[in-house]
C-alpha cells in the first residue's frame, strides 16, 4: 500500500480490432475529447470522479459495441513521484488550453484599444475582424472544457477564461454600438481582473 496520501484514479484499458482502422482513431479521438492520459498504448487514465466514471464507462461500452474489448480498473499510483508527474501533465494542458483562450482575448481587447487611443475616433474596429476573433474564443473554451474533468483543479483557470469570454461578449456589443465610454470601462476591467495571465508552466503542484 502506498504511503502517502494517494488518490485514486481510473484506468482504462482496451483492445479493439485492428481493421477497419477507423474504429481505433474513433476511439483515440473520443479519449483524447476527454483529456485522458496515456499511461501506455491503449492504457489511459484519469483521477477517479462520477463524471469520468460516467464517460470511461459509456467508452468501455461502445469499444465492446464496436467488437473490441475493455476493462475498466479503480487505481492507486505506488510512488508519489509518478503520480505528481502524471497529474502535472494532465493540468499543464488543461491550463495551457485555458491559457490560449486569455490570449485570444487580449487580441480582442487590443484590437478595441487601439481604436479607442485616439479621442476622436469615428472608425470603430473591424466587425469582421471582432467577430472572428470572438468565434475563435468561443471554439477554444468549448474544446478546454469539453477535455477538462479535473474538477477543482482547474477551477481558477476555468473561471479566469470563461471570465475573459464574457468581458470580449460585452466589448464587443459596445463597440457594435461604438460607445466608446463603455468600451474603456470593460478594457478596464479586463486589465484589472484578468491580464496578466500567469505562464500555465509555472503552475506546479504543491
Amino acid at each position: 500500500m502506498p504511503e502517502y496520501d494517494a488518490m485514486r484514479w481510473l484506468q482504462l484499458t482496451y483492445k479493439v480490432p485492428s481493421e477497419p482502422s477507423q474504429k481505433r482513431v474513433w476511439v483515440w479521438r473520443r479519449l483524447q475529447n476527454l483529456g485522458a492520459y496515456a499511461l501506455q498504448n491503449s492504457v489511459y487514465l484519469l483521477p477517479h470522479s462520477e463524471e469520468v466514471e460516467k464517460h470511461f464507462t459509456q467508452l468501455a461500452h461502445d469499444i465492446q459495441e464496436l467488437g473490441g474489448e475493455a476493462s475498466l480498473f479503480s487505481v492507486v499510483a505506488l510512488d508519489e513521484a509518478d503520480e505528481r508527474r502524471i497529474l502535472q501533465a494532465l493540468l499543464d494542458a488543461r491550463n495551457s488550453e485555458y491559457s490560449a483562450v486569455v490570449q485570444t482575448c487580449s487580441q480582442f481587447f487590443s484590437h478595441v484599444a487601439s481604436a479607442l487611443q485616439e479621442p476622436q475616433e469615428e472608425t470603430p474596429p473591424s466587425h469582421e475582424t471582432l467577430s472572428d476573433l470572438l468565434e475563435k474564443v468561443h471554439s477554444l473554451f468549448r474544446s478546454a472544457r469539453r477535455h477538462d474533468l479535473l474538477g477543482n483543479m482547474t477551477a481558477t483557470r476555468r473561471a479566469m477564461a470563461a471570465e475573459a469570454l464574457m468581458l470580449c461578449e460585452q466589448l464587443f456589443r459596445v463597440s457594435l454600438e461604438r460607445d466608446h465610454v463603455k468600451a474603456r470601462r470593460v478594457l478596464e476591467r479586463y486589465q484589472d481582473t484578468i491580464s496578466p495571465l500567469p505562464d500555465p508552466t509555472l503552475t506546479k503542484l504543491p
